[in-house]
Order: C-alpha cells, then structure tokens, then sequence
C-alpha cells in the first residue's frame, strides 16, 4: 500500500505562517497573543489621552494672552511645588502644557504596565507549571526568555507607535500652529522613546529581580523603586536623585523641542542590562524556585474551602491585595504631599490663580482636591483592576476547569453569581486598602483625610459597575471576551469624560459616561444617582450573566 504526497494548498500556508505570529507555533507569537487585552488598555489610554492634548489646551487657554500670563506665573512657584509634575518649559504650548501636566503619568503609566508584564511573564508562568512543558521542548531556557521578552518589547512599541502618531496628530488637527502648538513627529517620537525607554529600564528591573523574588515580589520592589526615584528627583532628594532616571532625563523634553539624547540612551543600555541579567538568572536557575518575597499565607477561611463563593474569593485575593497595596501607595503618595502645597496655595492669591487656570474645577487648596485632581487616573486604575477580576473568573471556562467544576452540585447560573459576589468582594478589598493609604499618608503630612477617605469608596462603586458588564457579556456571550469588553468600556469611559467638554459635545454624549455621574466625592461632592446606577448596573450585570450561563453551551 502506498500513499501519495501531494503539495500543500496555498491556503493552509497562508494560514500556518499567521498562526506561527499569532501564537500556535511560537512563543513569541503566543506571548503576543496573550498580551492582547494590556495591549488595548495601553494603546487606547496613551493615543486617547495624547489625541485630546490639543482639544484640552486649546479650551483652557485659547488667546496668545492666556498663555504668556499662564508663563509669567508659573515662574512664580517654588519649585519644590513643580519638579514632581515636570519642568514647566513653554507651558503655553500644546507640547509644554501635555509635558507639564501628564508627562509623568504617561511615564509612570507606561512604565507600571513594563513592571507588571516582564515580572509575570517568566515567574508567573513558573508558579503555574505551565513553563515546565514548554522548557522540557527543544527551544531552550535562553530562547524561551528572549522569545517573551522580545513580544512584549514588540507590543511596548507599537504602543509608543501609536502614543507618537496620535500626539502629532492632535496637534495638527486640534493645536493653533500661531501659538506654537505644532509637534513635529521627531518630538512626537523623541517623547514616546522617553517613555518607552523608562517603561524598559524598570521593567527590566522587574524582570532581573523575578528569577530571585517571583512574580509578586519582583512587581512590589521594581515598583517601590520606581516611585522613589521619581519622588526623590521631584523633591531633590540629595544622593538618591542622582540615582534616577527621571533626573538623567530631566533636560530631555522633546515635545519643546529640547533633546538630550545621550541620557535616555544610557536608561535604554540600562535598560538592556537589566534584561540581559534577566535572561541569565532564569536560564541558570531552577524554574519556580525563589526566595519567595511574597504576602503571608492566606487563612484557610478565604482558600476555597466552605463553598462556590469561598472558592471564588479565595482566587480573587491575591489580585484584590495587589491592587488594593499599589493603590494605597499612590493614595498615600499624594495624601502625604499635598499638605504642604494645599497650604501654601491657600494663602497664596498668585499660585492658586496659577494652578486654577492650569487645573479647572478643582479646589487644589485642600487635600481632597489634590485627590480629585488625580480621580481619573484612579479610575482607570480601579476600572482595569475590575477587568483583571472579571478575567480570573472568566478563567474557569476559558482554561477548561469549568467542565469540572460543573460536575458537582452547583448550576452554572450559580456558578456565576458566585464569581461577581467574590469578584465585588474583591473590590472591597481594594477598596478599603486604598482608603487606609489615604489615610497614613494624610496622617504623616498632618492634613485632615475625612472626606477623601469616605469619598474612595466611589471608586470601589464605579469598579463594581465595571465588573457588572464584564459579568454580563460573558454570560451572555463570551467568557474569553468578558475582561476585553469590560477593559475597552474603561478606556471609552475615560475618553468620552475627556474630549465631551473640550469639544463642546451635547451634553447626553458626556452622560455616557460613568465617571460623568459621580461628581466629586473626594471633596464631599456626591451625585447619589450616579451611584445607585453604577450599583444597578453591578448587580444587574451579575443577574445577566447568570440567565445567559444558564441558557448557553460551554465552551
């Protein structure tokens, strides 16, 4: 008997090499794949947020004069007050003005998703077991760590792609080129190279210290380190400032057109350092070994042993405590050093005109308004801690344990409503954490902390809401799909609240969004309707997930 060997049809080659990029035949390509979801989230915040740069300044300063005075004062301010923002270089200008005010939360955005990434992407999967049969492979220690590393730099820079793109863009449809609003892409792409480059250097960081410390450890310390050094350049902290990455770059502010080339590509050799030790940890050491750096062991209450729901929580824990802690810390960050400020600007006339006309509608002479300033920054942070809630649970089915856990004597309805009652647990966690950061931190700068403590639990509300429609669209439609929608909702969220008032939109389009309906809760300034419908939509979108579990297949 023989058979024939005939040529392969030209469709399946096609076919073949795409799933080779898109991860069935690499791991470059599954890597990439699997980084989907931070891709959106990153991509859409970043180009958002740089698209209506020109929207917003061209609203809050429209006239040559605005801008000259907004110059004149700022000069005025201690500089302990501005080096935490950014050097105020041409503030009058789109690229002055977006450097200024969000220079470092593009930075720190950025680099807070590089930590997050290159610490789990080895260790995470280390922890799991996952990496035991790819290594058992003939690929190797050293190409399985090059192959990850080289996706997520990869999906890093189509990110900086699109942050560089979107911010020339935005100043040539929206900036006035009279007033010196035009960003060249050089700039555009000299801005994206400072972030990126940051973004490497401590998740480079992250990924040394993984090999040695596992997944939690590594994020918590590169992290720490992280803010330190950003606050230490701020405040001219003497020796540690020297050590930072924010002072070697502090000259480089390429959206005014001033280069410093030679220091960021110092962060970039350190950052490629910082890799390459990486590697050389994990291929010499044994896989899943550390010194385990890590939080306490959890009680037995909340391991999953007493029920559905028990079980539920216990797996969003470790998620609800990580968030919570990195949001108390940023919490505790602002509440500790917007003391100081909040009380020179209130007896100061000159600065609070200053920082009123830079940052309308907020009471910056108090601490809540410090913490409102910052609100949507927090909600992001909170919205997208809901969508990595919404993704734990959505686990169950996406990674095939739903088909056992279903073998017992639980309905997939209640399945359902046994993850968003641990899922809305684990908000409060995160929640409450993050309260108790405000409070330390308004303790040790001696300020008054009452109304922005109360004022947080909003963001554990809106949270809920966020976890509501994930619920909802994997029980109706798809689990694999639930974490995607809910984190795409947050980006539009956002967007929607930031370019609506610029543009002048009818007011039902600023309604679309939730954080719309909120008012200012960290200054005692609640909109109860908001909340209740934010609450609506929470347990509505659990109800609904759980009639579509009912009345669907499994995948």
């Amino acid at each position: 008997m023989t058979t024939g060997v005939g040529s392969v049809p030209a469709g399946r080659t096609v076919a073949s090499s795409f799933s080779r990029v898109y991860g069935l035949g690499s791991i470059y390509g599954k890597t990439i794949r699997d980084s989907r979801l931070a891709f959106i989230i990153a991509a859409g915040l970043l180009g958002g947020m740089a698209l209506v740069m020109g929207l917003a300044i061209s609203s809050i300063f429209p006239t040559a004069a605005s801008r000259l005075e907004v110059d004149k004062l700022i000069g005025s301010i201690p500089a302990s007050m501005i080096n935490l923002f950014g050097k105020p270089v041409s503030l009058g200008t789109l690229g002055g003005y977006m450097t200024f005010k969000y220079g470092a939360i593009f930075a720190l955005g950025t680099a807070l998703w590089s930590v997050l990434a290159l610490s789990s992407t080895l260790a995470g999967e280390a922890r799991r077991g996952s990496l035991d049969l790819v290594a058992s492979t003939p690929f190797g220690k050293r190409r399985i760590a090059l192959e990850k590393v080289a996706a997520h730099l990869t999906m890093l820079g189509l990110a900086m792609a699109i942050l560089a793109v979107m911010t020339t863009a935005s100043s040539t449809l929206f900036g006035d080129a009279a007033l010196g609003d035009r960003i060249s892409l050089l700039s555009s792409v000299g801005f994206a190279l400072w972030c990126g480059f940051l973004a490497v250097f401590f998740g480079g960081l992250a990924f040394a210290l993984a090999p040695l410390l596992g997944r939690a450890g590594s994020a918590g310390v590169s992290s720490l380190v992280m803010l330190v050094l950003w606050v230490a350049n701020g405040l001219d902290v003497a020796g540690i400032a020297l050590l930072s990455p924010f002072r070697w770059t502090a000259d480089h502010i390429a959206l005014v057109g001033r280069y410093d080339w030679l220091p960021l590509g110092l962060v970039g050799i350190g950052a490629v350092i910082l890799l390459a030790i990486g590697v050389e940890l994990f291929v010499r050491r044994d896989l899943g070994v550390t010194a385990g750096l890590s939080l306490p062991h959890l009680p037995a209450a909340v391991l999953g042993v007493h029920g559905p729901i028990s079980r539920a929580f216990g797996e969003q824990l470790p998620r609800a405590l990580s968030w919570g802690i990195g949001l108390g810390l940023m919490g505790a960050l602002i509440a500790s050093l917007v003391g100081p400020m909040a009380s020179q600007l209130g007896t100061d006339p000159g600065l609070s005109k200053t920082f009123g006309a830079i940052f309308p509608g907020f009471d910056l002479a108090s601490t809540g308004g410090w913490l409102q300033l910052y609100a949507e920054l927090l909600f992001i942070a909170a919205g997208f801690a809901a969508a990595t809630f919404v993704s734990k649970w959505a686990s169950d089915e996406t990674d095939g344990r739903l088909e056992m856990v279903l073998t017992t004597p639980m309905a997939r309805a209640w399945w359902a409503i046994a993850g968003g009652i641990a899922a809305i647990l684990a908000v409060v966690v995160m929640t409450v954490l993050f309260a108790a950061g405000i409070g330390l931190g308004a303790a040790s700068g001696g300020v008054a902390a009452g109304d922005p403590m109360v004022g947080s639990a909003v963001l554990g509300v809106y949270a809920a809401a966020i976890a509501g429609v994930g619920f909802a669209v994997g029980g109706l439609w798809r689990t694999s799909l639930a974490a995607e929608v809910a984190a795409l909702i947050v980006v539009a969220t956002y967007l929607v609240d930031l370019i609506a008032p610029p543009l002048k939109l009818p007011d039902w389009v600023h309604q679309l969004a939730l954080t719309a309906h909120l008012g200012q809760p960290m200054v005692g300034q609640w909109d109860v309707a908001g909340v209740v419908a934010c609450v609506a939509i929470a347990a509505g979108g659990v109800l609904l997930g759980a009639w579509g579990m009912a009345r669907r297949d499994v995948d």
